[in-house]
């Protein structure tokens, strides 16, 4: 797909157009934090990750309820772009048909892109652009190793991980982010 197709795609997609960053303008670090926090094997799969599924399976059964979904980015970005955020069967399976969908349509880039620029980085910041400025008054392209490690930390929990209201909780998540970045060699 082309630049302008892709364009195009977002156009009609939830994505807030003025904020919209490109993936070129996107910190290493943060794509590198996001990755490895967020879908560790994004790289390896097409759209959904049997072995996170099989995990997250085994937690839900041994907690008696929905604890974890096993999602990758890409299930992430179809579930904000197309669907509820419904906990269910059908919907999982409706998710990973889509994300395989989507996976064959565009580069993992692209997908990582758009992700980065939907995804909810709370206290109302949607997408990296309005989460940098929001959180640190700058531009993605000026984010710290350690903004990004605390950005890709919000989307597990973002109220819980605000650094507005729970500084020693972002600070903690960020950690973890920062120990996934290590043992993935990032």
């Amino acid at each position: 797909m082309n630049k302008k197709q892709l364009s195009e795609v977002i156009a009609l997609w939830k994505v807030d157009k003025k904020n919209y960053v490109k993936i070129q303008d996107i910190p290493l670090t943060l794509q590198q934090a996001v990755i490895a926090v967020e879908d560790s094997r994004f790289y390896h799969h097409y759209g959904f990750d049997v072995e996170g599924i099989l995990r997250a399976a085994l937690v839900n059964l041994q907690t008696g309820s929905i604890a974890e979904g096993g999602s990758t980015i890409t299930q992430q970005l179809v579930r904000n772009l197309f669907l509820t955020q419904e906990r269910s069967m059908m919907r999982k399976a409706e998710e990973i048909v889509l994300a395989i969908d989507m996976e064959m349509r565009y580069s993992k880039e692209e997908i990582l892109e758009m992700y980065l620029n939907t995804v909810y980085f709370g206290s109302g910041t949607y997408g990296v652009g309005q989460a940098s400025r929001g959180y640190f008054g700058k531009a993605p392209s000026q984010l710290t190793l350690a903004e990004s490690a605390m950005l890709a930390g919000l989307p597990n929990a973002p109220s819980a991980y605000s650094p507005n209201s729970s500084p020693a909780l972002a600070l903690k998540r960020s950690q973890v982010v920062l120990d996934r970045m290590v043992s993935a060699k990032k």
